[in-house]
C-alpha cells in the first residue's frame, strides 16, 4: 500500500536527484561523465522502494535536458532494473548491487554514445563505466555507510 510518506520520500529524492544533475550538469552528461546524483543510489538498501521509485523518476526529469535528446529518457527503464537489483541485494552485498547498477547503466550510456553521437563503443564503455561507478560506488557506498551510522545512533 502507498502512503503520504512513501510518496514524499520519493518525490523529494527525485527533486534531490534531477536538481543535483542540473547543477553540475557540465559533468552530468555525455563521455565524460561523473554523475554525483547517483550517490543517491546508496540511500535505496535504507530507504527501499520509495528510493527505487524516486530515483527513477528522478533519473528521468533530469535526462529531459540531456544533449542525447529523447533516447536518454529511455535510460530512466535501465535504472529501474538496476536500482531494483541494488535493493534486492541489499541484505548479500551493498557494494555488488552498486558495481551490478554501474555496470547496466555504463553498457546503456555507452551504447546510446554510439547510437547517437557515433562515438567508439568499448572506449566509452570504459570511461562511462568508471565514471558511473565512481558516483555510485565509490561516492553511493560512502552515504550510505554514512547514513547507517547515523541511525544507528538514533
Amino acid at each position: 500500500m502507498v502512503n503520504a510518506r512513501d510518496i514524499a520520500i520519493a518525490a523529494t529524492l527525485a527533486a534531490m536527484y534531477a536538481a543535483t544533475v542540473q547543477a553540475l550538469h557540465p559533468i552530468s552528461f555525455l563521455q565524460f561523465q561523473v554523475r554525483v546524483a547517483n550517490a543517491l543510489i546508496g540511500l535505496v538498501p535504507i530507504i527501499g522502494i520509495p528510493a527505487v521509485y524516486g530515483l527513477t523518476l528522478g533519473v528521468f526529469l533530469a535526462n529531459l535536458t540531456s544533449p542525447l535528446g529523447w533516447i536518454d529518457l529511455l535510460s530512466s527503464i535501465f535504472t529501474f532494473i538496476g536500482l531494483i537489483i541494488v535493493y534486492k541485494l541489499r541484505n548479500v552485498s551493498v557494494i555488488l548491487g552498486l558495481t551490478i547498477y554501474s555496470l547496466i547503466l555504463g553498457v546503456w550510456v555507452s551504447f546510446m554514445l554510439w547510437y547517437v553521437l557515433g562515438l567508439p563503443y568499448i572506449l566509452m564503455l570504459f570511461y562511462v563505466t568508471v565514471g558511473i561507478w565512481i558516483a555510485t560506488t565509490v561516492l553511493g557506498y560512502a552515504l550510505y555507510q554514512a547514513v547507517k551510522r547515523i541511525i544507528v545512533r538514533l
